[in-house]
């Protein structure tokens, strides 16, 4: 059953690239990012108003759904549609899938038992790192770069994206699965209101609101998936697995990321994943075997 909450995780996850690259491509990125964590928030509002689960959250513990909405959600979120302006589906997926790395780098000193250092895991991130730079290497080469100094910001926009939900992975499990200071509806509740009320202030600050001609019927859908599937349902999907498998193999579910990226840019852009990308993708698949092996508790 894990596996298969895994598949279903890394489709939500791989689909978001290619709808947000076709928001950004018709709204400005901080509106984008505002309608895809309002498109959430409404999902979340609905999910739980059927289930008539309680909401509130007293003031002593808001730090919580505040510190995880900012890195699984605003900060990420962001990161997304600005580095999607300038690069392919297919490479905001491959950045995607260094968040095992920076999963495992925070397990390793926040957490202890099934997301401690074990030089096994170890070699497994440092083989998908190798991957990723594989695959990365046509991008980042220097007829890229001369084309397009934004191309490069575009990378690092995504790289902060990657260690954002890394680091976010770990405090989610730390400060909120582990933790039973406050339900679990509630904090997913006041994250996605948080980063909602956020964006809202500073899109009005910095960007003109869309015309209404630019919410085109592909535009709204690329916001329902952006928003509900790849974010609000593939939470959900991203607790069962924090609960049953830990920070550090939860996040290995992201090295399939890329592989659902591509396979999306090919279908709906027609664009062909270069051979160094395929080679990449095959040194990630190896360090999955290394990393996802469990841990036994001293």
């Amino acid at each position: 059953m894990n596996y298969f909450v895994a598949v279903c995780l890394a489709l939500c996850w791989g689909t978001a690239f290619l709808a947000s690259k076709n928001m950004v491509e018709a709204l400005p990125p901080w509106w984008s990012t505002f309608f895809r964590v309002l498109a959430g928030l409404l999902f979340f509002v609905v999910f739980y108003g059927i289930q008539r689960k309680k909401l509130h959250c007293p003031s002593s513990q808001l730090w919580r759904p505040w510190v995880i909405g900012f890195l699984l959600i605003l900060l990420p979120f962001a990161a997304v549609s600005w580095g999607q302006q300038f690069v392919a589906p297919t490479i905001g997926g491959i950045f995607n899938g260094t968040v095992p790395i920076w999963s495992f780098l925070a397990g390793a000193v926040l957490l202890k038992g099934e997301d401690r250092f074990t030089w096994r895991r170890a070699a497994g991130v440092t083989v998908g790192l190798a991957g990723l730079l594989v695959i990365m290497s046509p991008t980042l080469s220097n007829t890229h770069l001369q084309a397009s100094s934004k191309t490069l910001y575009g990378c690092l926009a995504l790289l902060v994206m990657a260690w954002s939900y890394g680091l976010g992975n770990v405090l989610t499990k730390k400060i909120m699965v582990d933790s039973h200071a406050l339900a679990a509806e509630a904090n997913v509740f006041h994250q996605y209101l948080f980063s909602a009320i956020v964006l809202f202030l500073i899109s009005a600050v910095s960007e003109p609101f869309p015309p209404i001609s630019a919410f085109t019927g592909k535009v709204l859908v690329s916001i329902g998936i952006a928003g509900v599937f790849s974010s609000a349902v593939a939470f959900l999907l991203m607790v069962i697995l924090l609960k049953n498998w830990g920070a550090t193999r939860m996040a290995s579910v992201t090295y399939f990321v890329p592989v659902v990226a591509m396979a999306t840019d090919l279908l709906f852009r027609g664009r062909f994943p270069h051979t160094l990308e395929l080679v990449g993708l095959g040194l990630i698949l190896i360090s999955l075997t290394l990393i996802q092996k469990k841990v036994s508790a001293r």
